[in-house]
């Protein structure tokens, strides 16, 4: 669903308003971004029964004077571009590829440490668990033992018979 509306800017009443979900997609940022933007006066809009609104006329504006990330890189990539450009404007992708190539490398690397550290304590927990298990038999053992022991009279206990 493309939330851009049929009419121009120019057209939009201030009564007509995005989610900040479809202001973030026209814009091409996340709906938290909106909210920042909405908090910071840069965008209008107004939270109205706990959710927010967010004036179309306003996600123009801002549309038109700092273009979406889309509409940037068409304006960058004339038809004249030059190789050197392109060359230029694919470095820089593929610079941005090669640092969320790392980062979410990264990220798997902490998670694996993570789910390792997690079974190693699970593994010593239940090595712990067990050894008290055995202590816990043990001492039963040696709480009836006790029992028959003094069950036994006195003189048999002393002559062991």
């Amino acid at each position: 669903m493309d939330p851009t509306p049929q009419k121009g800017p120019e057209d939009q009443d201030q009564g007509e308003t995005y989610t900040p979900l479809e202001a973030g997609r026209v814009l091409g940022v996340s709906d938290e971004r909106i909210r920042q933007l909405i908090e910071a006066g840069e965008i209008e809009g107004e939270k109205r029964a706990g959710r927010w609104h967010v004036f179309r006329a306003s996600v123009h504006e801002a549309l038109s004077e700092r273009g979406s990330p889309r509409s940037r890189r068409s304006r960058e990539r004339a038809p004249h571009e030059s190789g050197e450009d392109a060359a230029r404007e694919l470095r820089a992708r593929v610079e941005d590829l090669s640092y969320r190539l790392g980062r979410s490398e990264a990220r798997a690397e902490l998670t694996e440490k993570a789910e390792s550290t997690m079974r190693e304590e699970r593994e010593r927990l239940i090595a712990d668990l067990e050894r008290e298990r055995e202590k816990a038999e043990r001492l039963e053992r040696e709480l009836q033992e006790a029992r028959r022991e003094a069950g036994r009279g006195f003189f048999s206990r002393l002559f062991g018979s």
